[in-house]
């Protein structure tokens, strides 16, 4: 297998403006997986101008991207096309999304589409990285405890699949496999603006910054259980 296109669209339940139809194609290089990523967003013309802003999105969210991510990332791509079972549908029912993998002139809907999804997500990530339209991925935590105050820094870069972590600025590699239940957990939470701040935390407690001028205390503006957090940074 040298060359594979990936074709998607969120199902027929997803409304505007957050329907869309992504077209991935991919070619297997030596030491590289070049990319062509097309992100098109779907039935617009029925909503104005401001419902759109007012849902987070501009007027100009389609893209066409292109590029070769490292080796990592080839490699991922054939362990997930000896893992998946063809399987050919010939109708999707109102809640399915839309999958079509064509590889060596064969078509198919992926059966273990879950974990296609996930690469999806995170290829889609890699890319906007690679291409300076967000920034890789930083969380600062601060644990304040009467005088004492220790600081985490976690960054994650999807471009090559490296993660680090450091504390109070001595820093060290973690497996790439451990970000996604930290972000599971984060991301999961219930965020409250209103409760966050943009002053630095001076006070006790656990506070969370993700790489913007928003802080969120745990348990206040960002609802979780702390111990999902502590547990991760003490393991």
């Amino acid at each position: 297998m040298k060359s594979l296109v990936l074709r998607f669209q969120t199902s027929a339940l997803v409304p505007a403006p957050y329907a869309h139809a992504i077209e991935l194609s991919l070619n297997l290089k030596n030491d590289s997986l070049a990319y062509v990523f097309e992100m098109e967003y779907l039935d617009r013309s029925q909503l104005s101008e401001d419902e759109i802003y007012e849902e987070g999105f501009t007027m100009e969210d389609d893209y066409k991207l292109e590029g070769e991510l490292p080796k990592v990332w080839a490699e991922e791509l054939k362990s997930l096309i000896e893992k998946t079972e063809k399987t050919f549908l010939e109708e999707l029912e109102d809640e399915q999304e839309f999958w079509d993998i064509e590889v060596e002139k064969t078509n198919f809907y992926p059966k273990n589409h879950p974990q296609w999804k996930a690469f999806l997500e995170e290829f889609q990530q890699a890319v906007i990285e690679q291409n300076k339209l967000e920034n890789p991925l930083q969380i600062t935590v601060l644990r304040i405890d009467n005088e004492l105050t220790n600081t985490f820094n976690i960054k994650g870069f999807f471009e090559n699949k490296t993660l680090a972590i450091s504390k109070n600025g001595e820093e060290k590699s973690l497996p790439w496999q451990k970000l996604k239940p930290l972000l599971k957990d984060y991301y999961s939470a219930e965020f409250d603006f209103e409760k966050a701040t943009e002053k630095f935390p001076k006070k006790t407690g656990l506070f969370i910054n993700f790489g913007d001028e928003w802080w969120f205390e745990l348990g206040k503006s960002i609802l979780t259980k702390p111990s999902k957090i502590t547990s991760w940074l003490e393991n």
